[in-house]
């Protein structure tokens, strides 16, 4: 099952490495809708992505449970786009990518264009709740966690609801850059009373970190 997809500029001190703090969201978006992709041994495709062409380009390696595929990519037209223009230029980068492995490899190549297009359904957005809520001790309340990672920037919110699971308040608490959002698939909460949670990040390469939440303000 294949569990990451990276878009990255991998030439050491290349200008153009600059994409690399915004290619976050779109491979994790598109990767997503892959999560039943039968992919053999392989967990994570590398599409490196450089601005010349010619023999540098003819690049194709799988080593186990990674391949790393090189494309042409216009580093000058992604410069002056606007966020939704880079997104979707960063889209059909990952998918071109993708095709290419997925032909190469004989895998399917109709979940790839499903994730396309459900990107686009999206609209390129990567938004989502994280678990399930969890009610408080009292069952008065529950508390859940919903994540918007973009392209220049990685919020996690707490979402309060009601025993009906009506939503009553949401209130962002961490804000990193895009590149640390990984975490979030690995994270860890408990309410240790009946207005306070704890969140703690269990991601091996992760810094483990802890935030408590105090809600007794928003049970009021």
């Amino acid at each position: 099952m294949l569990n990451q997809i990276t878009l990255a500029c991998y030439t050491q001190g290349h200008k153009n490495q600059s994409i690399n703090s915004e290619g976050w969201s779109i491979p994790e978006l598109y990767c997503s809708f892959l999560k039943d992709f039968d992919t053999g041994k392989v967990v994570k495709v590398n599409v490196n992505i450089r601005e010349e062409w010619g023999e540098l380009l003819d690049y194709y390696e799988n080593y186990v449970d990674v391949i790393t595929i090189r494309n042409h990519f216009d580093f000058s037209s992604y410069s002056v786009l606007n966020k939704q223009g880079k997104k979707k230029m960063q889209l059909e980068a990952v998918h071109k990518g993708m095709m290419q492995v997925a032909e190469k490899e004989v895998w399917s190549t109709d979940p790839p264009l499903d994730a396309y297009n459900q990107c686009l359904k999206r609209n390129l957005e990567y938004q989502f709740y994280v678990g399930k809520p969890k009610s408080s001790p009292d069952r008065k309340h529950k508390i859940g966690f919903w994540c918007n990672w973009d392209l220049d920037v990685f919020e996690l919110y707490w979402v309060l609801f009601d025993k009906q699971n009506r939503e009553l308040k949401r209130e962002r608490f961490v804000s990193k850059s895009p590149y640390e959002g990984e975490f979030v698939y690995y994270v860890k909460w408990k309410w240790i009373s009946e207005t306070a949670v704890v969140l703690q990040d269990k991601y091996k390469y992760g810094k483990n970190e802890s935030w408590k939440l105090d809600l007794s303000d928003k049970l009021a």
